[in-house]
């Protein structure tokens, strides 16, 4: 497949993955039993929050005796063993797909909760699916070197909103519906789709006229907006953000409209730990914090350093780098310049480079770094992403907080020359303080 891809001019070979990836889809489903015409299947889309936003609604009805699997860009759940995503796909291909769904089938799944990106939708990854609920959570530019413009970047985005009204109603659920976040500037484009039911979330108390069902939330005051109400219903959560209370009121909403109370959601997103490698906390003995986020496109990066920086700490270290590729290039000025806004000490990394120059890329990050002159921030090049890790970990003091970014829960590291090497950010990261106990 890659000795094709790469004899295949690039224009023809992205005008016929949606037909490739279509068909494929369509046979999977058929070859798989339609295996979404007998579950209850939700899917979910925007730029960011959307592996966390699964995460906490799967985890909500599972909580609530409602046996659900998921499908996400960090792992899957078939209802009985969960398994990280290896395929370096957010979405995975149609066969793929509609496998583990008729794997949830099997295990007695009631609900699927699928993730859809913009790439997976664009290229009719979803085709065979038979949505039930579709749910959107924000939309910022990422991905337009990709899909060409960020008009073409929506459109992948609405086909899943488009599709749910042309799906067949199933007679155990024989209502359509669409659940937003309000607050967002383009949750009217995609409420915009035919449905039987629209749903959604506000913090700022907007008002929808074409929506009968708004759930109005409102930050209680506590430290780092970790706790809101829903209905005179208190929520608490235990991970840091506030873009994780925007997701998890989502998430609550649409259990609600699934037919489980709001105190029933609130119990089980107090217990809810996040998903692997989303703001995900690294226990250590050095008497600092340490938390490992995906943040590879600029809305969750920086959503990332302003969650971390609300957080009491003396010194804010940043460890990151951007990938390399055909990836947007004006990403790492982006990065460098924020991370500058927020942090106390940069650590510049590799992060997947592909076939790029690593040195290019750190010299893009660095004119960003140097370009937010509000503050001076000091900054480290580091290449090697182990070695930069350890130099994290190496020059911090009691009550600094690191914040490390770009793999998330990714299981591999493409280094230069598109060599690519198994790597687990978590692993590295205790693996480096282990190093650190022992000298």
């Amino acid at each position: 497949m890659s000795f094709i891809k790469k004899i295949i001019p690039q224009a023809l070979l992205k005008f016929i993955r949606p037909y490739y990836h279509g068909v494929l889809a369509l046979a999977a489903s058929f070859y798989f039993g339609w295996p979404s015409q007998k579950m209850m299947v939700i899917g979910l889309t925007g730029t960011v929050g959307k592996s966390t936003t699964a995460g906490m609604l799967a985890h909500i009805l599972n909580w609530a005796g409602l046996k659900t699997g998921y499908i996400t860009t960090v792992n899957f759940f078939d209802g009985e063993k969960d398994y990280i995503n290896k395929h370096g796909l957010s979405m995975p291909g149609g066969w793929l797909l509609q496998k583990h769904l008729a794997q949830m089938v099997s295990n007695g799944c009631r609900y699927a909760v699928v993730e859809c990106t913009s790439e997976g939708l664009a290229q009719n990854r979803h085709l065979g699916i038979n949505f039930d609920v579709a749910l959107f959570t924000n939309l910022s530019e990422a991905h337009l070197q990709s899909h060409g413009s960020f008009g073409n970047y929506r459109a992948a985005k609405n086909k899943l909103f488009t599709l749910l009204g042309d799906s067949k109603r199933k007679v155990f659920f024989p209502k359509k519906m669409i659940g937003v976040n309000f607050d967002d500037a383009m949750s009217g484009y995609f409420l915009s789709s035919p449905a039987d039911k629209k749903f959604g979330t506000s913090f700022t108390g907007i008002k929808v006229p074409d929506a009968p069902e708004i759930f109005y939330c409102n930050f209680t005051g506590s430290q780092n907006a970790l706790e809101f109400k829903i209905r005179d219903v208190l929520f608490s959560l235990n991970i840091p953000g506030e873009f994780n209370t925007k997701n998890a009121a989502l998430a609550a909403a649409c259990a609600n409209m699934l037919g489980v109370e709001l105190a029933v959601t609130a119990e089980a997103l107090r217990v809810f730990k996040g998903v692997p490698g989303r703001m995900q906390e690294v226990e250590n003995n050095l008497g600092i914090r340490i938390f490992v986020d995906y943040g590879c496109e600029p809305a969750s990066f920086t959503a990332a350093l302003k969650a971390t920086s609300n957080l009491p700490h003396k010194r804010l270290i940043h460890v990151f780098g951007s990938t390399g590729g055909h990836r947007d290039a004006s990403k790492r000025f982006i990065f460098g310049r924020s991370s500058a806004q927020f942090a106390d000490y940069i650590i510049v990394t590799n992060d997947d480079v592909y076939d790029s120059n690593p040195d290019a890329i750190a010299g893009d990050i660095e004119k960003g770094i140097k370009d937010f002159k509000l503050k001076k921030t000091e900054y480290k090049i580091v290449l090697d992403r182990c070695v930069a890790i350890h130099r994290a970990l190496e020059i911090s003091q009691t009550g600094d907080l690191i914040l490390i970014t770009g793999k998330g829960s990714e299981q591999f590291l493409v280094l230069p020359g598109n060599k690519r090497i198994e790597w687990d950010e978590v692993s590295v990261v205790k693996e480096e303080l282990s190093n650190i106990y022992n000298s």
